[in-house]
């Protein structure tokens, strides 16, 4: 840490956990954390347990081990979906172009997709599939997953399949919006865009046995990763309510896997361990600068969808309260 410049010699105390907090928080700090924060709930810190332990538990891994710990782990979790009520701002990207909407999801799921578990359309269709297959077809008119496939934009139907990311991206660098909001709504994707390039999202599943022996057991007994965020046309929509009805159930099995996960092997050559650290600390900073620029976006997207609530409320001096950062209370 110091070789690479992410701790200085006026960090050390005496502790060397504390010596890796100063550094870890300062590099945080310079990659825009602050700005993430501002819409994603959760949390990136250094670790040497991949696994989430009691304090009983760490205690007997601590009474078992022989020697310093050969590991150090950075792990990226979620305490709550960030709500993300797109339907208004594409309805407003619409009146752009009518590619733009398209254009614009794609891209920023395919970035979000790198940090985190998204929660949309696409996991609400699996979740309805699941459920109608028991419904007799009366239920299953009469029931929310029927909306799921119903409340997809056009805009979104019609060129989801046909307008990938590569495609996307160019669409968004040629199309020249009129108003301010559009323009920025793209700039800043863009910007998005950048941070994240040459990053794939790290899965704690793409760890190897031989690189942290005992992860193919404990990822068998663990739950796929809570979401990051949920993207819905609506508040209150389809989407929301098979996500309420996924979120009862997270983490009813077994631990849920962290987001993102990098080991750093600590008993590698000098040179491979700076190689490792570097390479991790880039994914960290990619990630941060890339969430940065998505938390402006997810504070205009949540704007635009005040504005809408505003022009079609039934009764009118209603007031309207902005969408909440978050959308689910568990504790992980």
């Amino acid at each position: 840490m110091l070789r690479l410049g992410i701790c200085r010699p006026n960090d050390w105390s005496g502790s060397a956990v504390d010596f890796l907090e100063r550094g870890f928080r300062r590099f945080c700090s310079q990659n825009r954390a602050v700005d993430a924060k501002r819409v994603w709930v959760g949390d990136l810190r250094i670790t040497d347990s991949l696994f989430e332990l009691t304090e009983q538990e760490r205690n007997q891994v601590e009474a078992g081990r022989e020697g310093a710990t050969d590991h150090l782990y950075l792990l990226g979790d979620y305490e709550a979906a960030a709500s993300i009520p797109i339907g208004a701002t594409l309805a407003r990207l619409e009146a752009e172009h009518a590619l733009l909407p398209a254009a614009f999801y794609a891209v920023l799921t395919t970035n979000l997709y790198k940090w985190m578990r998204v929660y949309d359309y696409l996991d609400a269709q699996e979740h309805a599939e699941m459920w109608m297959e028991d419904l007799s077809d009366e239920e299953s008119e009469a029931s929310v997953y029927r909306k799921v496939d119903i409340e997809i934009p056009a805009c979104i139907k019609r060129h989801s399949k046909t307008l990938k990311y590569r495609r996307a991206r160019n669409l968004l660098r040629e199309i020249q919006p009129q108003t301010s909001v559009a323009r920025e709504l793209i700039r800043q994707l863009l910007e998005m865009d950048t941070h994240g390039q040459g990053h794939e999202h790290a899965w704690p599943g793409q760890i190897s046995e031989n690189d942290v022996p005992g992860i193919d057991t404990w990822l068998m007994d663990a739950e796929y990763s809570r979401p990051g965020c949920l993207i819905t046309w609506y508040e209150n929509d389809a989407i929301n309510a098979c996500f309420d009805e996924d979120a009862q159930h997270m983490g009813e099995n077994g631990p849920c896997q962290p987001n993102v996960a990098l080991p750093i092997h600590l008993g590698k050559p000098v040179k491979e361990l700076d190689e490792e650290v570097r390479r991790v600390f880039d994914h960290a900073s990619a990630m941060l600068r890339s969430l940065a620029s998505a938390a402006k976006i997810v504070e205009l997207v949540r704007d635009l969808y005040d504005e809408y609530l505003r022009e079609h409320r039934i009764e009118s001096g209603l007031p309207v309260e902005p969408g909440a950062a978050g959308v689910r209370e568990e504790q992980l």
